[in-house]
């Protein structure tokens, strides 16, 4: 009798737990896997144009971890290549352009930073094999598996091993045109960012600030006409000398942005633009630029990569990619 009762207490827990599989399965729409990269005579010169209608769309769905866990997002991309160069193009819903990271918010008679921060997409590749990239994706590396967001560092667990990695955000990159380009490496202090470095090369975004950190250093020129509204480019930027020409509410971007970015972190080009409650970026690098701290693409190969998209947020609550594979058409 005992027997009978614990055999049919198993098999209730075996049922329940199908059902729970079940409907986590049904909750979390299924997405594609593979991105397809198909050959183009001439170079897409913006989101729009003609060359990405001859590609075929994935449909990404990443999930959050962090703040965001348990969301989903749908990453539409497509990517084209030519004789010199790949491109990627990417679209996701985002009802907000978030572009407050740092900004300064004249208001009581003082200088505050406005609480928010700024939209962000992350594209990861081997240079070196890693190991279980191909088949667990950003997290060997990223977040370590722990739940606990203060555990997780940037790591690879041998010296052998190596990852690209663009980034692209949309207060301090996109508006001069770029994503920045890095490298993952191995991580012995298991600082958050240790292991995380960019190419070789400038950019020098700088905090724009004074000396004791309590208002901001530089402002648009009024002589000239913002080339990026919304953000101060640092050769349009002039020294502000008088405070006293400021009212309540005037705003004042917390970057100086520079548009020269020089060497190998300058190799991923990118145009972003967000209209109509959502986000429309395209990538573009060299298939081979010859250094050594980027993956050197071949069209005849096939490569594993990974994706994040963070919403208004710092990089440890973002909606991250399952494994995928990138192929040549």
């Amino acid at each position: 009798m005992k027997r009978m009762v614990m055999i049919s207490l198993f098999a209730t827990m075996i049922g329940a737990l199908a059902a729970l599989q079940l409907t986590d399965a049904q909750t979390k729409p299924k997405g594609d896997l593979i991105l397809t990269s198909k050959s183009v005579a001439s170079a897409p010169a913006e989101a729009a144009s003609a060359e990405w209608n001859q590609a075929k769309e994935s449909k990404f769905i990443l999930t959050g971890v962090g703040s965001v866990e348990g969301k989903n997002l749908e990453l539409k991309t497509k990517s084209v290549y030519n004789r010199d160069a790949i491109f990627f193009r990417f679209e996701w819903a985002d009802k907000d352009k978030s572009m407050n990271k740092h900004r300064w918010k004249f208001s009581g008679g003082e200088w505050t930073t406005i609480e928010g921060d700024e939209d962000h997409i992350g594209m990861v590749f081997e240079i070196n094999r890693i190991n279980k990239f191909a088949t667990k994706g950003c997290t060997v590396f990223c977040h370590n598996q722990s739940k606990n967001d203060e555990e997780w560092y940037y790591a690879v667990d041998s010296p052998k091993e190596k990852a690209d990695m663009w980034h692209w955000r949309s207060v301090r990159s996109n508006p001069v045109g770029f994503a920045e380009d890095g490298f993952v490496t191995t991580n012995p202090s298991k600082k958050p960012e240790e292991g995380r470095k960019l190419d070789a090369g400038s950019e020098k975004t700088a905090d724009n600030m004074t000396k004791d950190e309590s208002k901001p250093a530089y402002m648009q020129d009024p002589a000239k006409s913002p080339s990026s509204p919304g953000s101060l480019l640092a050769d349009e930027a002039v020294e502000i000398k008088d405070y006293s020409i400021f009212k309540e509410g005037d705003e004042i971007p917390g970057f100086l942005l520079n548009t020269s970015w020089k060497g190998s972190l300058a190799d991923v080009k990118t145009k972003g633009v967000w209209a109509n409650g959502k986000w429309t970026v395209m990538m573009s690098r060299k298939l081979n630029t010859g250094n050594d701290d980027d993956l050197q693409f071949n069209t005849r190969k096939q490569y594993p990569f990974g994706l994040a998209v963070f919403d208004n947020a710092d990089e440890q609550n973002s909606c991250n990619s399952e494994p995928l594979k990138l192929q040549f058409k």
